[in-house]
């Protein structure tokens, strides 16, 4: 049996060790500047739409279809829902994501529920 010489198995060593700090360091780093989390957009109808986190919102009907962009991706043609109780000029969601709504920009930024700025 022959052994592996020592430089060899140094050199390993370090290669594994970058590896790791690169898939360490991976998502960190791809957040953006600030280490804010990316935030998908949706143009639908002349409106920006920022994604926020939601589950209490339950879609409704389909409306038309927007586009897509943001965090990387290319943009793209999505099916668009309204939300029951809440005017698409004010909030809609994607089919394919239960766990996000689109809030048009600069609405309810701060406001302390969500559901209640929106159907103001």
């Amino acid at each position: 049996m022959s052994r592996v010489p020592r430089r060899a198995r140094i050199l390993l060593w370090l290669v594994a060790a970058f590896v790791l700090a690169v898939v360490l360091v991976a998502p960190v780093a791809l957040r953006g500047p600030g280490g804010k989390p990316c935030a998908k957009t949706l143009e639908y109808k002349g409106r920006a739409y920022t994604a926020r986190a939601a589950s209490s919102f339950v879609q409704s009907i389909a409306i038309g279809v927007g586009v897509a962009s943001g965090c990387g991706s290319t943009p793209a043609n999505v099916d668009i829902r309204s939300l029951a109780g809440i005017r698409p000029s004010r909030a809609i969601a994607v089919p394919t994501d239960e766990s996000s709504i689109y809030v048009r920009k600069g609405l309810c930024r701060s406001a302390p529920s969500l559901l209640r700025c929106l159907r103001d």
